[in-house]
């Protein structure tokens, strides 16, 4: 038995399982095997029950139906376009999470659209890369980014730079898991993410790469309440993480914490000292004051167990150990 995209093969019948794709029960003899073809696929049922996405920017078409590999879409904007539609069709995709799969080197889009309750995940490979390439400036508007979560992508400007990614207080519940910002072109990005009132955004295990000419990170005024910043690599040429001096954080907190962070100028600017700023690792390009004053500006009584280096001193505690 093959299973050949939407078919499955016997020697004595052909199966063909609808559109999205839901395995029906075969038994399998003892000693028997599954032979998957080239070009096919086994995916695992989407557990939340619902609907698998695949675009192919290298051999997909906007026309297909984007349900397998063989008829992927061929933009992002498309797959998000259907996912987002397919969630808010009925009742019973409102509590369900959609899944996109996509490869295909370098996409080239500017994103003015997600896909609500949808994780958008890379595969595949672009050049030296294990994930796909998403080129763009990419501000989405209204709801559709309400629980959206991206996992293994390599982000980048075009050429003429800019912000890779501006949200604003309608995008809710976005995560970012294990992606590359990279502020690399003919003229460097200015910012990876500019977040203002975003609720429960959430930045993990992510490598932000490259000369960023404004804060990578920038919180905005507003309520950033559940915002999350976790075990993140951050280099760039200006600031590292930036928050507003008018953002606020209710009821649910703000965490920084287990980043690995080197900039010119400061690596973590709270000026509205509402964070839980911990554990992390800083390096900054400027001289600072004692115990690395001004490399991280924040509550110190939120913060615990920060190092930094600067360019007159090296492996400081902030805040500075408390006596007993």
């Amino acid at each position: 038995m093959a299973y050949l995209g939407r078919i499955f093969e016997t020697a004595d019948e052909v199966v063909t399982i609808p559109n999205p794709l839901i395995l029906p029960s075969i038994t399998i003899p003892s000693g028997g095997q599954i032979t998957v073809e080239s070009g096919g696929s086994i995916v695992s049922p989407n557990p939340s029950g619902g609907v698998d996405y695949y675009v192919c920017g290298n051999s997909g078409d906007d026309a297909n139906d984007g349900f397998s590999w063989s008829t992927a879409f061929k933009t992002l904007a498309t797959a998000l376009a259907a996912s987002h539609a397919n969630i808010a069709s009925g009742s019973t995709g409102w509590a369900a999470r959609n899944r996109i799969f996509a490869k295909g080197d370098a996409f080239e889009e500017d994103l003015v659209l997600q896909s609500q309750k949808t994780d958008i995940i890379g595969v595949g490979s672009y050049n030296q890369w294990m994930k796909p390439g998403l080129v763009g400036n990419h501000v989405p508007i209204g709801s559709t980014g309400i629980g959206v979560r991206w996992f293994n992508w390599h982000f980048r400007p075009p050429a003429e730079g800019g912000d890779l990614f501006t949200l604003d207080s309608t995008q809710r519940g976005i995560e970012y898991w294990d992606c590359t910002f990279d502020a690399t072109n003919t003229v460097a990005a200015g910012g990876a993410i500019i977040a203002t009132a975003v609720w429960f955004l959430k930045i993990i295990r992510c490598s932000f790469v490259g000369a960023f000419s404004d804060a990578v990170i920038e919180i905005g005024a507003g309520n950033a309440q559940g915002l999350t910043i976790l075990q993140n690599y951050i280099e760039g040429a200006n600031a590292g993480i930036e928050l507003n001096a008018s953002t606020t954080c209710s009821p649910n907190k703000i965490l920084i914490d287990g980043n690995r962070i080197h900039t010119a100028t400061e690596c973590i600017n709270d000026a509205a000292s509402v964070a839980v700023i911990s554990n992390n690792s800083c390096v900054t390009l400027q001289p600072k004051g004692t115990n690395g004053a001004g490399a991280i500006v924040g509550n110190t009584y939120l913060s615990v167990g920060n190092k930094i280096s600067a360019s007159n001193l090296a492996n400081a505690d902030w805040p500075a150990l408390g006596s007993l």
